[in-house]
């Protein structure tokens, strides 16, 4: 009986040491956000305004390069490196598997990624284009996109057995327990 309950958790892993894992992470994402900030704040407060007068498509890139490509490669590069981790899931003891508990090869990794960070995508275009006034009928559908994602995936992770999340379902990943 202990035999069996060891292999069913080991197909997946529990709830709350991926929310720890989580927690670890964001920890990073939002050291980057505050170095963004101790940059860009001062700036903003001495009156230079270096984004000003770029159009949508502008400001869409230099968002998604300064966010969220280095959110995208921190990401990348644990998962698909030797650990198969990030930070905070190696302190959480977790890695990232394909559904046959493999290595997942960098291409999924990063199609995983870029499932998971589109919710936090959406939501930059369409809050760039709010708080700039125009491109509403824009900005209404990619802030809807931006929750119906994120919902859906906090959902599979809640409701799965295995805690897949729409990212892991896409790419058939999973974490797992490491080993």
């Amino acid at each position: 009986m202990l035999n069996e309950l060891r292999k069913s958790q080991a197909g997946r892993a529990a709830l709350r040491p991926r929310l720890v894992a989580a927690g670890w992470d964001y920890l990073v994402i939002v050291a980057w956000l505050a170095l963004l900030a101790v940059v860009f704040v001062p700036l903003y407060l001495a009156g230079v305004r270096p984004f000003d007068g770029l159009g949508m498509v502008s400001i869409d890139l230099l968002i998604t390069v300064l966010s969220v490509l280095p959110v995208g490669a921190y990401l990348t590069i644990g998962e698909a490196g030797r650990h198969q981790a990030t930070w905070g899931k190696r302190r959480a003891g977790l890695v990232v598997a394909t559904t046959r508990g493999k290595r997942p090869g960098a291409v999924r990794i990063v199609v995983r990624n870029v499932v998971k960070l589109l919710p936090w995508q959406c939501a930059h275009m369409a809050v760039s284009r709010l708080a700039g006034g125009h491109e509403v009928i824009i900005a209404m559908p990619l802030l809807v996109a931006a929750y119906a994602l994120a919902g859906v995936s906090i959902a599979l992770l809640l409701v799965r057995r295995d805690r897949a999340a729409l990212h892991d379902v896409v790419v058939a990943t999973r974490v797992v327990p490491s080993q």
